[in-house]
């Protein structure tokens, strides 16, 4: 399933919400203008304790313009993110429906050819990866995205010479998520599939017990539930350790860039402590938004891989019902 198919199908579920969609965007675009602030905010409140002549009551202008976007931005996240989880819940709840009514008009082929677990599996696993990109991917793209903007826009302004590093690394960064989409997608539909197996194991055996126990099959179906299980750790492992490679190659990336403004601290000769402090502040802000722009490879890849599960079944052919 390619991102454009996946999203025109994600979106026939959330038109119905789109006014709440907006409203949790533009709850999370003020909480992160707010929380951009705070460099420049800070930079001044030293600027104004180390200068000559200390004004007071300017520093505590600043202090408290410093507090006051603290805890705006916080409400303004926390609104945000109560909003994203009901239209998150929703979709959950309308996918469910719509699979579970599918279900009732398939015809019997469809069960004779696809394992009980593997299809439980669809509504109570597949289904939830899903809602992952229908809110917290939007909320972290959204939140992740233009702290970048905000903050990369800033650096320029603040010393344009120095931020020049940062579009040095930004290839750097595409390519290793690039490189580690398709690793991550083909995991994570194997570990969709080795859960609906387990499913479908546990449902057999669960069902089946007597007949396990007059066979003595329970070392047999132990071991093809280890085999499964380990499976199941293999994979999902590997897309652990490829999220790992990309968050450190991410770190590693701003840590250089770091490195090259204590290196070259000589162009900082004309900025004041304040503003030194902002333009170093501003970069480690820097740090978590960029993590996180590449850390939603990982969900958003597991829930293209759920999609093609959950869409699957939903168009799947009914019964033909002759009358």
């Amino acid at each position: 399933m390619q991102y454009k198919q996946f999203f025109s199908r994600l979106f026939f579920y959330l038109k119905a919400h789109i006014g709440k969609l907006i409203f949790t965007s533009v709850m999370m675009m003020f909480a992160t203008a707010l929380e951009s602030s705070i460099p420049e905010i800070t930079g001044r409140i030293v600027d104004e304790l180390f200068a000559a002549e200390r004004d007071q009551q300017t520093a505590l202008i600043y202090a408290l313009a410093l507090f006051g976007v603290i805890v705006l931005s916080s409400i303004f996240a926390m609104t945000s993110t109560a909003a994203s989880s009901w239209v998150s819940n929703k979709v959950i709840m309308d996918l469910r429906v719509d699979m579970f009514a599918k279900l009732l008009r398939l015809p019997k082929s469809y069960f004779d050819q696809h394992p009980t677990g593997k299809t439980l599996s669809k509504l109570t696993f597949d289904v939830e990866q899903i809602a992952a990109a229908a809110s917290s991917i939007w909320l972290d793209f959204i939140k992740s995205s233009m702290s970048v903007i905000i903050l990369v826009g800033y650096l320029f302004y603040k010393n344009w010479q120095l931020s020049l590093t940062l579009l040095i690394l930004l290839p750097l960064v595409y390519l290793a998520v690039k490189l580690s989409s398709n690793r991550m997608r083909s995991s994570s539909k194997k570990v969709q599939n080795s859960m609906g197996r387990m499913t479908h194991l546990l449902d057999e055996n669960i069902s089946g017990s007597s007949l396990v126990k007059i066979y003595h099959a329970q070392e047999q179906e132990s071991k093809k539930f280890n085999d499964l299980i380990k499976n199941i750790r293999q994979q999902r492992f590997k897309v652990d350790m490829t999220g790992a490679f990309n968050t450190g190659f991410v770190n590693i990336l701003i840590g250089l860039s770091l490195g090259s403004v204590v290196y070259f601290s000589s162009t900082l000769l004309a900025m004041s402590a304040g503003e030194f402090l902002s333009f170093f502040t501003a970069m480690g802000m820097l740090v978590k938004p960029a993590k996180s722009l590449v850390n939603i490879n990982k969900p958003l890849q597991t829930a293209m891989a759920a999609g093609e599960s959950v869409f699957g079944l939903i168009d799947e052919d009914e019964e033909h019902n002759s009358g």
